[in-house]
């Protein structure tokens, strides 16, 4: 029954926290969590807004979200771009959505709800809300989009599992596609070795050997806290990385704002895997903590330092193998790309759906 739920806009992600946001958050939402939307709301230079659906009795859903022009720099977090990026990957539906909308410039601007995060954008419900609840919010924010401008929303990255979610989406007239699968990777036992050797044995060998290679070279590898003098150093490492992948025009100073708020508002949660070479930083991972959970969030390699040392493995999958246990973790996750490679060290996947809905 939708009788007494009040939806509330909110500023602010202390404010959306003050109504009761955080009980809403669960194992698998480190990028919902109100300490994450202050990160990205000290950072990303975009307008925000968070939405909760209330009644005398707590929270039933919330909704983050975030408008995306054509002057943002997401190209996998915006709607034209993410359309287009999908159709060209052939993920299935993809063309079909292009073709039907045609020119993209008629999403643009777009609000992008669930979180402007890569995969499994969503919207919050309590276990006691129902379709109505989500009918409800939704439609709110379909108001807010309107009312600033927007031509489109969407939910980028919905999960297959998500079925409430996709059903409402669904009867309220948004079309969708397949846009990615997030990777999940479920830590066996104590260590890199146990880790190893649960992989098919072939696979085993080559990331045994790869250890090896790694432990035979000058390079120092440790995980821990991030530490504000490496942010200039690892803003340009990703903006290697960046650029390797085609995005050149990155400006270094995006990923300094990105890093400098996830170390002043997350401290001890937000770890570093980092690679050492002659006094340098040449690799690193960032690792953000949620509960007995990991997110592996960002990276950025100096590749002339580097070489064919796979450094990618070790500092993402086998430190963390090996430092897990310590931490009390055993699930990290890998978000959507490079599907192939993280299927290859034992993650599990899971598909995304974009769902996007003309308005205005």
């Amino acid at each position: 029954m939708t009788s007494g739920v009040v939806i509330n806009r909110w500023q602010t992600p202390e404010d959306a926290r003050d109504a009761g946001w955080s009980a809403l958050v669960g194992g698998e939402d480190f990028f919902l969590s109100p300490d994450w939307m202050r990160v990205l709301q000290d950072s990303a230079g975009a307008w925000m807004r968070y939405l909760t659906a209330r009644t005398d009795h707590g929270v039933l859903a919330a909704l983050p979200m975030v408008l995306a022009t054509r002057e943002s720099p997401w190209s996998l977090g915006r709607t034209d771009l993410l359309v287009r990026h999908c159709a060209e990957e052939r993920m299935d539906g993809a063309a079909e959505v292009l073709a039907g909308l045609g020119d993209m410039d008629r999403l643009m601007p777009s609000m992008m709800c669930g979180g402007r995060h890569l995969g499994r954008t969503r919207l919050m419900l309590h276990p006691d809300a129902g379709t109505d609840t989500a009918h409800r919010i939704l439609e709110e924010a379909e108001r807010v989009a309107a009312g600033e401008g927007c031509r489109s929303i969407c939910l980028p990255y919905v999960d297959a599992s998500d079925r409430l979610q996709r059903e409402v989406l669904h009867d309220r007239g948004y079309i969708s596609h397949l846009s990615g699968q997030f990777a999940s990777l479920t830590l066996p036992g104590e260590g890199f070795m146990d880790y190893a050797m649960a992989l098919p044995a072939r696979r085993s060998r080559r990331v045994r050997s790869e250890r090896r290679h790694i432990e035979a070279s000058d390079v120092k590898i440790t995980l821990a806290p991030l530490d504000p003098a490496d942010i200039p150093r690892l803003a340009l490492l990703e903006t290697q990385l960046f650029a390797k992948y085609g995005m050149s025009s990155w400006d270094p100073k995006r990923s300094e704002a990105v890093l400098e708020a996830a170390a002043e508002r997350l401290g001890d949660r937000a770890l570093v895997s980092r690679a050492e070479l002659d006094g340098s930083v040449v690799g690193f991972g960032l690792v953000l903590s949620h509960g007995d959970t990991w997110f592996a969030h960002r990276a950025g390699f100096d590749y002339g330092a580097v070489g064919k040392l796979p450094l990618y493995y070790e500092l993402l999958y086998y430190t963390l193998a090996d430092h897990a246990p310590r931490h009390g973790v055993r699930t990290v996750h890998y978000g959507i790309g490079s599907t192939d490679a993280k299927v290859s060290r034992g993650c599990s996947l899971s598909a995304q759906y974009l769902y996007v809905k003309e308005i205005g």
